[in-house]
C-alpha cells in the first residue's frame, strides 16, 4: 500500500514537473524581452532631439529595443546608428537589470543657420561643426552669401559665438551676410538700417560698441535716423543718415 502511494506520489510530482517544463518555462521567455527604454538627452534648448524623434529613428532602422529579446539587442549597433547623426556629439547604450535599455545622448547645440550661395542649407554648433538632420527647423540668425568650409570654424564661428553669448544680440540680429571679400553685413530685426561690420575679428568688442551706440544714440534720436552704421574702424560707430524725401 505504501509502495502504491509512493508510486502515485512520484507520478503526480512528475506531472507537475512536466507542466512546469512545458508551460511555465516557455512562458519565462516573455520576461526576457525588453520592457522599456529609458532615454536621457542632453539638449539645453529642448529643440534638437526628443525622445519621440529618437524612438522613431530607431524604428525606421529596426533598432527599437522595445519588445525584443534582450539577447538579440545589440547596444553597439544602436550606439553607432545614433552617433552617425550630425546633431549627436556622443551616445551610450547599455542594458540594465529588469530587462530595460538605457540610452544617453549628448547633443550638439546649433547656434546659426547657414544658407550658402550654392544653395546648401545646414546649421552649425559653436565649433563650426555642421548639423543637418534636425527633426524640426529652428529660429536662429541666418548666415548668407559667400560661406564655405574654409571660414566656418574661424570667421563664421567668431561672429556667431559673439552673438550667441548675448541674449540681446540673439534677438536683434536676423541675418549675417558674408561678402566675397570676407566683410560682413548685419541685418537687425529692429531698426531700419544695416550694419557694416567689417571683418569678423574682434567681434565682441564691435558688438559692445554698437550696443553703446544703440543705448546712447538711437534710443535718443530714433531708430530710423540712419540707413547704415559702420563698425569698420576700431572704437567708432559711423552712421549714414537716411535721405529725407523731398516734399512735392
Amino acid at each position: 500500500m505504501l509502495r502504491q502511494i509512493t508510486k502515485y506520489g512520484i507520478m503526480i510530482l512528475a506531472g507537475i514537473y512536466l507542466l512546469f517544463a512545458f508551460v511555465i518555462i516557455p512562458g519565462k521567455a516573455d520576461t526576457d524581452k525588453c520592457k522599456g527604454v529609458f532615454i536621457a538627452i542632453s539638449d539645453s534648448t529642448g529643440n534638437v532631439m526628443t525622445r519621440e524623434s529618437l524612438i522613431e529613428l530607431l524604428k525606421e532602422a529596426d533598432l527599437d529595443p522595445n519588445g525584443k529579446e534582450m539577447d538579440s539587442i545589440m547596444c553597439r549597433d544602436i550606439e553607432k546608428h545614433i552617433a552617425s547623426l550630425s546633431v549627436v556629439n556622443e551616445c551610450q547604450v547599455y542594458k540594465t537589470t529588469g530587462n530595460y535599455v538605457d540610452i544617453a545622448v549628448n547633443c550638439r547645440i546649433p547656434i546659426l543657420k547657414i544658407n550658402t550661395a550654392a544653395g546648401e542649407g545646414f546649421y552649425i554648433d559653436s565649433l563650426g561643426k555642421k548639423i543637418t538632420n534636425l527633426y524640426r527647423p529652428l529660429h536662429l540668425p541666418v548666415a548668407t552669401g559667400h560661406v564655405n568650409d574654409s571660414i566656418l570654424e574661424k570667421d563664421v564661428c567668431e561672429i556667431a559665438n559673439a552673438i550667441n553669448r548675448n541674449k540681446f544680440w540673439q534677438a536683434q540680429i536676423e541675418q549675417i551676410h558674408f561678402e566675397e571679400n570676407g566683410e560682413i553685413i548685419l541685418v537687425p530685426r529692429v531698426g531700419n538700417h544695416i550694419v557694416e561690420f567689417g571683418k569678423a575679428e574682434n567681434a565682441e568688442r564691435k558688438l559692445e560698441d554698437l550696443y553703446a551706440f544703440y543705448q546712447k544714440g538711437l534710443n535718443v534720436i530714433g531708430w530710423n535716423k540712419y540707413s547704415k552704421l559702420s563698425l569698420k574702424y576700431p572704437g567708432r560707430v559711423i552712421g549714414t543718415k537716411r535721405e529725407e524725401k523731398k516734399r512735392q
